[in-house]
């Protein structure tokens, strides 16, 4: 293979004993003992918290003889990441289905996304961890929506600035309502694809108000919303996990040629095959990535999703945004410097329109907000430092 993924190189090196571990677990197998003996336990468990990768990881290394006579430190620490997510999850569950059994009553049409699904296609429970419940639901019942929350105890963290609201109830509970599934500012042609979703979907079996996708289309979401963030910021090896567990338990029944043409009008037919034969490639078998016959431009993908972790990375969304200015040739990398600058200084309309729609239809007071926004930013001095410094090596990496 080629040598993006040497295995000398650390980050990468444990991003391979992740996939070959969650590998075995998706598939039953009793990881190598020998090759168990000789992890990095500790880095191993940094990078899986890293990528919400923990509990399947941890399901993996009980199945070996010599888990428990690694560092007992570590071995604690992977057992009660995985109690705390199995607990986590089934702690949602009923939280979920008490606030939809709410929701019926109120009449507010509702259809549980992303997590909440693909969970119950891995072979045991609380493999896939969860970090929040994501929720489609009617925006015409917004009102309600917050007095139903409200009254369960949660705190309304967000709620009419974008196209999701966002309830939390410490110490766990993290629901994100949604009222479309992409933003109508960031969520570029995706939103009006989505614009009439209703009409996209069935109504489920014994609910009133209940929904869900056709199997399609639930993959077709799901590969638009892991695109957002890998374009963005990046994604982490889960959404890997997550397209090969969904492909392998539906995929003989699709109609691909519809999943095809919807793509390629979305404008993510690429991202799609390239990262389903990736998923496949790493996940169909017990095996390291080295061993996976992956082509240059797999490893470099690869590579990529290794390095964003689940919640992407300063350093991806510095890079992507310059990249972006820099398409068609029109900003040599000093200017793409500048203007990566300019913008985070002074945003778009569309920015305002999207995060902060308060001052886009009160215009007159964006120049109080930037001078707040200018003194917030100072004193989140870590974030700007990160930005500055990926702004810096950009155009340097070959």
């Amino acid at each position: 293979m080629s040598g993006s993924l040497n295995r000398d190189d650390i980050t990468f090196g444990i991003a391979c004993d992740i996939v070959y571990l969650c590998a075995c677990a998706l598939h039953g197998v009793k990881p190598d003992e020998q090759y168990a003996r000789q992890l990095d336990l500790k880095r191993l468990y940094r990078m899986c918290q890293f990528h919400s990768l923990t509990a399947i990881t941890c399901m993996a290394l009980e199945q070996t003889g010599v888990f428990l006579d690694l560092d007992p430190a570590v071995v604690k620490a992977f057992k009660d990441a995985k109690a705390k997510a199995i607990r986590k999850n089934m702690l949602l569950d009923a939280e979920r289905e008490q606030i939809f059994e709410e929701m019926e009553q109120a009449g507010i049409w509702h259809m549980p996304l992303k997590g909440s699904v693909l969970q119950a296609l891995y072979p045991k429970y609380g493999m896939r961890q969860m970090s929040d419940n994501d929720i489609l639901y009617d925006p015409s019942g917004q009102k309600w929506l917050a007095d139903i929350m409200e009254r369960r105890g949660y705190d309304v963290e967000v709620c009419g600035k974008s196209n999701h609201d966002v309830f939390l109830k410490p110490p766990i509970f993290n629901f994100e309502m949604h009222t479309s599934l992409f933003g109508q500012f960031s969520g570029g042609a995706w939103y009006n694809y989505y614009k009439n979703v209703k009409e996209r979907l069935l109504a489920d079996e014994g609910a009133s108000y209940r929904y869900h996708f056709t199997d399609e289309d639930f993959y077709l979401y799901m590969t638009a919303h892991t695109y957002k963030h890998y374009s963005y910021s990046g994604v982490g090896l889960r959404s890997l996990v997550d397209a090969y567990v969904f492909t392998e338990a539906k995929g003989g029944s699709m109609d691909w040629g519809y999943i095809g043409r919807e793509a390629a009008g979305m404008g993510i037919a690429d991202f799609e095959e390239r990262s389903r034969l990736l998923a496949k490639k790493l996940f169909s078998s017990p095996a390291l990535p080295q061993e996976a016959g992956l082509t240059k431009e797999e490893e470099a993908m690869f590579s990529y999703f290794a390095g964003s972790g689940t919640y992407g990375t300063t350093k991806n969304y510095v890079k992507n945004r310059m990249s972006e200015s820099q398409k068609g040739g029109s900003r040599a990398g000093f200017m793409a410097k500048l203007h990566f600058i300019y913008r985070r200084l002074f945003p778009t309309m569309e920015w305002y329109q999207n995060y902060e729609p308060f001052f886009a239809k009160h215009k007159v007071l964006i120049p109080f907000f930037l001078v707040y926004r200018f003194f917030r930013r100072l004193f989140g001095k870590k974030k700007i430092w990160n930005e500055l410094r990926a702004m810096r090596e950009f155009g340097k990496e070959k």
